[in-house]
């Protein structure tokens, strides 16, 4: 048996968007360093007089904090994202066996019948 045209260009495809993936994280991680280390700086030469001094240290490490939850959601959306897509991956190459091997077996038209109708119940259209 030869290897699915969807396969083989999931797989071709696949080497790309690691590459994306990869450089994607290393400039998030270059800029979440850059970015904090920018705030901390400008945190510790701030030296609070009074209360609106106090205020913008307050404001400083609200920003901080804000920008470190923005890193971890962004993060945590792209090991989702990778996740999913390495999930896609695997049951497209199992479908595909799945229906190599029923090609090649004799079925007959009334049990490919009842594989159409537990599909469509299984998988329920948009349109209904």
């Amino acid at each position: 048996m030869g290897v699915p045209f969807r396969v083989a260009a999931a797989e071709t495809q696949g080497g790309l968007t690691a590459h994306r993936r990869t450089a994607g994280a290393i400039l998030l991680a270059i800029g979440l360093v850059a970015s904090f280390g920018l705030w901390m700086g400008l945190l510790d030469r701030l030296v609070p007089y009074g209360w609106s001094g106090s205020l913008q240290a307050i404001a400083g490490a609200l920003l901080c904090m804000s920008a470190g939850w923005i890193a971890s959601a962004i993060w945590s959306k792209s090991k989702w994202n990778q996740s999913m897509a390495r999930q896609v991956a695997i049951w497209r190459r199992i479908t595909d066996a799945w229906f190599a091997w029923v090609e090649d077996i004799q079925v007959s038209t009334e049990a490919l019948n009842r594989l159409k109708v537990s599909l469509e119940e299984a998988v329920p259209s948009e349109t209904a």
